[in-house]
């Protein structure tokens, strides 16, 4: 076998075992990004045309118009069809990207086409039509714009980040302002088993029911959304009996037998499902698939989550591999592959400042597989295994794989799991039940616990139970080390010198650490409360604005209701907040305490005066800092206790908003705030807004990542980090806390080592460590890739806990990754 040192990675020594047509596949999506315009000449049509109709049965006739006008195609070979888009790999254009898009269009640095990152094609026709079409009738009437006229005049200056008076403020609470809801889970297994037509029969009882005397109230509102979804549904069966037609008319056609023998089983695939139930594991993929297509089509955002996969589908695995024996297993991993390349085929076209922000296509479709059954017995089966071996022979970005573990996991999957790691694309990650169970009560008060045995990763680590829950989850994000800054300044940016918070007093006054600790949390409260509040508007704006009918038919709760899911139509309605810097903040208060308090080595004036220098000429104080401190990450009681202080008063604050019910997110008054510990790359942009550090940390060097210690602080090994994580109150985090490892290849060199990898995974699970990710990329080959792009294309990593290519993130990320602790023993 070649020395792994001479590759850097296992993935580049795999040798794949799938047929041609995966392989070719693969290759086709491995492509540059393309613009497409049709869904906003859609959008354009409707609201020309049908301006004056309810905003709901508008949003349907858009999504309506799209799929009766949008172009379809069936490519060489496919096995599994439809199109999000136009192009291959292609990026929506929808009437919320206008303002970014006119800024950037023909920008000397930020057109699409010329800037860095997040490149796309814009063919001069469509630019021509953005200019002299689509720009000028969208101009000035995007949900940004109706946000930003109906927010207070403080929240739009100290809120967002896009309208705020100073670009180093703390919080960000307009995530969402260039964007429809999205981070769902629609009801896939209803569609498989009932077929839209079913979804259909339903809606038309509840809008039979709103005839009855005994229903009058909110009859209109009501009606208008059953009749909304009814649009929907019945677009999507005929957009799926459009692709039959095109099967049936290319099999006409078709010279070669076996490919027109497959034409023809697609043809009538289409014009069975998703219209009408599943029958097979061919009919039950290509039903799911023109589901999730129908969810992308209807919305513009990411995240959008398969659920327990390995749950719903195997009933119809079983049936045609096993017990019928009319498919071979092997054939019905190459649908699977086909369904993996699927999810690959279509691209977010982002802001050149998003996609600084958060980079590499995170779109977060999630797959989760393993776990416990309601009953809490092991619900690994074949299907599990197909899943890995899907992963491991696809090997793309997408779709995102999350395992469940908890103790009755039996040996063998947790082994092939650890076998698909160790090629290096960080997937699949896993979810530990031990922790995961508690943190879905959080979320999902009154359910017993055979219904929080059925939860499911959504996005990143964003934990919801499939179907009749709407998280809201990617809405502001709270930035604890800039909180920190601010109170080192009595409330001022250092970097600007300007007054952005409370003044809470000059720290030289400071006589005990518990005034460091009031400040922090006075300053907290401030603006967690001006966060919230432009969540409060974004929420209220997109209910009025932005319906998602046919995601709302295929959820529970909406079609109950007679509520659109944008409306509060869900059983549970929450909304996701995240912090941000938690190993600086609270490796930064632990020097604080020890250095200025404890052992009196160092005075308020020398810190701050090291920090305003931005530690120039104070490389023997940042030292001590550095290396006279323990630091969060080595199992260290003292300095993981901060950690602990950080999250929980955070959690707290989050605690004290929910009970304010003035704050609560519009218009789900029974809602809640929930709280990650997770925010993507972001950490790498968050730098140059964040002062240096006590923690030695320099702008501007990115913050550490997630709930992951800071690069190069944690150094006893992987196994002290997950036992400091283990101590973090995450069970309060019901959206879960992101943990990124970096292994070094030699560590899973052999059977040996794969053996002491199911150990540690075992220690996770047992240790409550809610989710744990890993990269086994070495150093040496990521500095390769970033020399020679061209050579490593489909170098995958793990960046947050979304995937991405190495050679399309930005140099700042890349060298970013490269900075994580490569930790060479457990």
């Amino acid at each position: 076998m070649e020395n792994i040192e001479n590759v850097g990675s296992w993935q580049q020594l795999f040798i794949p075992t799938c047929t041609d047509r995966i392989k070719n596949a693969k290759k086709r999506v491995l492509t540059s990004m393309e613009i497409c315009l049709e869904r906003a000449r859609a959008q354009m049509k409707v609201m020309k045309e049908h301006g004056s109709e309810p905003m709901v049965i508008q949003r349907a006739l858009m999504f309506k118009t799209y799929l009766e006008e949008k172009t379809i195609f069936i490519q060489d070979g496919e096995l599994i069809i439809g199109n999000i888009t136009s192009k291959v790999r292609g990026g929506s254009f929808a009437a919320e990207m206008v303002d970014f898009m006119d800024a950037e269009l023909g920008h000397p640095e930020k057109d699409f086409e010329i800037r860095p990152h997040e490149k796309f094609i814009i063919t001069p026709e469509e630019r021509k039509e953005l200019r002299e079409e689509i720009i000028p009738f969208f101009k000035g009437n995007t949900l940004g714009d109706y946000i930003l006229r109906r927010a207070d005049e403080d929240v739009v200056r100290k809120a967002y980040s896009v309208t705020a008076e100073d670009p180093h403020i703390p919080v960000i609470g307009d995530l969402s302002l260039y964007k429809d809801l999205g981070h769902q889970m629609v009801n896939y297994e209803k569609v498989l088993y009932k077929g839209l037509k079913g979804v259909r029969e339903e809606i038309v009882r509840y809008m039979e029911e709103l005839e009855q005397p005994y229903t009058r109230y909110g009859r209109e509102s009501k009606r208008d959304f059953y009749q909304a979804s009814l649009i929907c549904v019945d677009a999507v069966i005929a957009y799926a009996k459009r692709y039959s037609k095109l099967a049936e008319s290319m099999a006409e056609s078709e010279q070669d037998e076996v490919r027109k023998q497959e034409l023809e089983r697609i043809a009538h695939i289409c014009a069975k499902v998703p219209e009408n139930p599943a029958g097979d594991w061919w009919e039950a993929l290509q039903s799911l698939w023109m589901i999730h297509l129908a969810v992308h089509c209807e919305i513009f955002n990411v995240a959008n989550s398969l659920g327990r996969f390995d749950q719903y589908m195997y009933p119809f695995f079983k049936k045609s591999v096993i017990e019928d024996k009319t498919m071979s297993r092997d054939f019905a991993l190459e649908l699977l592959e086909s369904l993996w390349i699927k999810f690959n085929e279509w691209a977010i076209l982002l802001s050149y400042d998003v996609a600084n922000f958060q980079p590499g296509q995170g779109l977060s479709q999630t797959v989760t597989i393993g776990g416990q059954t309601r009953e809490g017995k092991d619900a690994c089966n074949e299907l599990t295994l197909l899943c890995l071996e899907a992963e491991e022979q696809v090997g793309l970005a997408h779709p995102d794989l999350a395992m469940r573990l908890w103790e009755g996991t039996p040996k063998e999957y947790i082994k092939r799991a650890v076998e698909v790691i160790r090629l290096g694309r960080g997937k699949p990650k896993f979810i530990s039940d031990s922790k995961a169970i508690k943190m879905a009560a959080t979320g999902h008060y009154g359910l017993s616990v055979e219904d929080l045995r059925e939860c499911s990763v959504m996005g990143c680590t964003e934990l919801t139970l499939p179907h009749n829950s709407m998280l809201h989850s990617w809405e502001g994000i709270c930035l604890t080390p800039k909180i920190l800054e601010l109170v080192l300044f009595d409330g001022k940016c250092s970097l600007c010198g300007r007054q952005l918070g409370p003044q809470t007093g000059d720290p030289r006054t400071f006589e005990s650490m518990s005034e460091v600790q009031g400040a922090f949390i006075e300053q907290l409260y401030y603006w967690m409360t001006m966060m919230v509040r432009g969540i409060q508007t974004v929420k209220e704006v997109q209910a009025e604005r932005l319906m998602i009918p046919l995601s709302s038919a295929l959820s529970d709760g909406p079609l109950q209701k007679g509520r659109d899911i944008a409306q509060g139509g869900s059983w549970f309605n929450n909304c996701g907040i995240y912090l941000q810097g938690l190993a600086d903040t609270a490796d930064s208060l632990a020097v604080i305490h020890k250095l200025i308090y404890l052992d009196k080595k160092v005075t308020w004036d020398e810190l701050l005066t090291a920090l305003k220098d931005n530690w120039e000429g104070h490389e023997a104080l940042r030292q001590l800092c550095v290396n006279g401190v323990p630091k969060y990450g080595n199992d260290d009681d003292y300095a993981d206790s901060w950690a602990v202080w950080v999250m929980d008063t955070w959690y707290d604050c989050v605690d004290w908003i929910n009970d304010q019910r003035s704050l609560a997110p519009k218009p789900y008054p029974d809602s809640l705030y929930l709280g990650a510990g997770m925010i993507g790359q972001s950490n790498v942009s968050f730098g140059p807004v964040i002062s240096a550090l006590p923690n030695g940390r320099s702008n501007p060097r990115p913050t550490a990542d997630c709930i992951s210690p800071f690069p190069g602080v944690d150094r006893k090994g992987a196994t002290a980090v997950i036992k400091s994580v283990s101590k973090l109150p995450t069970e309060r985090f019901a959206m879960g806390g992101l943990l990124n490892l970096r292994l070094s290849a030699q560590l899973v060199a052999n059977d040996e080592d794969i053996e002491r990898f199911i150990a540690f995974l075992r220690s996770v699970e047992e240790l409550g460590v809610y989710h744990t990710q890993f990269n086994v990329v070495s150093t040496e080959l990521l500095r390769k890739a970033m020399e020679k792009p061209e050579d490593y294309r489909d170098v995958l990593v793990r960046v947050a806990s979304y995937m991405a290519y190495f050679v399309e993130l930005t140099k700042e990320q890349q060298l970013d990754i490269i900075s994580r602790t490569e930790y060479q023993g457990w």
